[in-house]
């Protein structure tokens, strides 16, 4: 059911104010529950508190979000908000500095109707903000397109009725990691590996994968038959047979490569000739 999504959603979006590696970017809603999404979902970010949570600055933690750690990243995720506005999506709620803080306190915030011809939908927010995308007419294909269509492919999440459409769907999507009906739980589990694709970035930290990447792998190759030693063939050892070398080599490259039985045996054939 949809209130059981909606935790999921607003910690993906609003942990560390949105400053997370593997945090919630884009929320891709399909049409048949879009309306009933957003009538749910934005009092629940307008709920939000922000403020600064330590004691000993005064506060008494009663916070859900704090402030961003760079003055730059505010000056980002404010350019982010005003080109989706722009260019057509609806402003549900915050998308400024919060006048009543003193920091770079950016207000909770959700964008609806996002479309990948703004810059919110290409790039990483790395903010407090929810950008809702419609999935038009609940369609599979459509939803696969749009998650794929990003740049950037960390890790990614998908909420059904059916676990194993569900998985089906998500196995489609072009991210390092995929959660069911959860929310990045694969990183409390180091067997599995952790890392992304395209321009979020290469390599993979815990599990197999993590481990052998702080390892120096190397390749060895020793004799194993007793009294088989590898040598040159005389055809293309140097100085290299002209007349016998070529075919040679070509008649090997058919004995390893073809994918035929009969152009196997040619290969041997021609060893045989011009070895």
């Amino acid at each position: 059911k949809l209130a059981s999504v909606l935790p999921f959603v607003m910690r993906g979006c609003y942990q560390n104010s949105g400053q997370n590696c593997v945090g919630v970017e884009r929320v891709l809603v399909y049409e048949s529950i879009y309306d009933e999404f957003l009538k749910q979902i934005v009092p629940k970010v307008k709920a939000l508190r922000q403020g600064n949570p330590l004691p000993s600055c005064g506060a008494d933690g009663k916070v859900d979000c704090g402030s961003m750690i760079m003055p730059r990243q505010l000056e980002i995720v404010q350019a982010l908000v005003e080109d989706a506005v722009k260019k057509g999506a609806t402003l549900h709620c915050g998308g400024k500095v919060n006048p009543g803080l003193n920091g770079q306190f950016f207000e909770p915030t959700v964008l609806s109707g996002v479309t990948p011809e703004m810059d919110i939908f290409n790039q990483e927010v790395f903010g407090p903000v929810m950008t809702v995308v419609k999935v038009p007419n609940d369609d599979d294909t459509e939803c696969v397109r749009l998650v794929n269509k990003s740049e950037f492919g960390l890790g990614s999440s998908i909420f059904t009725g059916n676990d194993a459409e569900g998985l089906a769907i998500g196995q489609q999507f072009r991210t390092g990691m995929l959660t069911v009906n959860d929310y990045a739980s694969n990183y409390l589990i180091q067997s599995l590996p952790f890392g992304g694709v395209k321009e979020s970035g290469f390599g993979r930290f815990a599990g197999i994968e993590g481990l052998r990447a702080l390892c120096l792998e190397r390749a060895i190759v020793v004799d194993k038959i007793p009294l088989i030693k590898t040598s040159i063939p005389t055809p293309i050892d140097y100085p290299i047979d002209m007349a016998k070398g070529f075919p040679f080599t070509e008649s090997l490259v058919q004995l390893f490569y073809n994918e035929s039985i009969i152009g196997k045996i040619k290969g041997i054939l021609g060893l045989i000739k011009n070895g």
